[in-house]
Parts: C-alpha cells; sequence; structure tokens
C-alpha cells in the first residue's frame, strides 16, 4: 500500500491538488486507489457548496498517473488529451454517508507515445458513481 505521502513523490499533482489518498493495489495493467478527500470543504475543486462528479475524471486521471509512475521503465510526464464514454450515476461526489471513495484504472492499451485507460468511481457499497476511458499522450522528443 502506498500512503499519500509517497503518492505525493511520484505524480506532479501536490498539496490540496493531490485527490488520492492511498494505492491500496496495483499491478502492471491496473491500480486501485481509495479518497476522502471528496468530504474535504477545504477541496480546491468544489464549485459552491458541492463537489461536482466530473471531478471524478481528475481522481481517476491522478489514479492513471500514479499507476503509469508505478509501472513505467522510464519516466516522462504525460498529458490527458481526451475523455471518452463518460458515464456519470450521481449528482455530486461529497455524501457525507460515503466514508472513502474507490478509483480503479485499467490500462487497456500502451505505446511509447501514450495510453488508455478505462476507470470507475464507486462509493463504498460498491455503487459506480462514474465510469469511462482516458487517453494520455506522452512526449516522444527527447530533450537534446
Amino acid at each position: 500500500m502506498l500512503t499519500r505521502d509517497a503518492i505525493l513523490r511520484h505524480i506532479p499533482h501536490q498539496g490540496a491538488s493531490c485527490l488520492l489518498d492511498a494505492a491500496t493495489r496495483w499491478d502492471e495493467t491496473s491500480l486501485e486507489a481509495t479518497t476522502r478527500l471528496h468530504n474535504d470543504p477545504a477541496n480546491p475543486y468544489r464549485v459552491a457548496d458541492h463537489l461536482p462528479p466530473i471531478t471524478g475524471i481528475e481522481m481517476a486521471m491522478q489514479a492513471a498517473a500514479l499507476h503509469g509512475a508505478l509501472t513505467a521503465h522510464e519516466t516522462r510526464q504525460g498529458w490527458l488529451t481526451s475523455v471518452r464514454d463518460v458515464l456519470i450515476h450521481c449528482d455530486r461526489l461529497d455524501n457525507p454517508a460515503w466514508d472513502s471513495l474507490t478509483i480503479i484504472v485499467t490500462r487497456k492499451h500502451q505505446a511509447h507515445s501514450g495510453m488508455i485507460y478505462d476507470f470507475t468511481l464507486t462509493a463504498p457499497s460498491a455503487r459506480l458513481l462514474l465510469g469511462g476511458t482516458g487517453t494520455v499522450m506522452l512526449p516522444t522528443d527527447k530533450p537534446s
């Protein structure tokens, strides 16, 4: 298991912008992470008085970034270039009944130029809150 401090050493999202608390398991193709930050009133992704469900995409892609950092044979920072097939099944992510959320990312394609991850975000009851696919592009030119 990776704690938040360890996660912060692996991804570019720092301070309050990092939405992950722990990585509970990972292998070459997938990673499971958890967060309790969805109920934090100081969450920087809040809009007015709530955390919109679209923020789940950010959570998932941070988990994908962490997975890439943990399994990469070389370090290259990537950029989210698209999300597809996103289905949202809730009105908001901040819900006191949900003490933590689980994020699962599964890499379904990898190439030198990037990767594609499927993702899900679930409540403790295993209720699906959000799912979709994100594409991350990596720089292909090496600096001289």
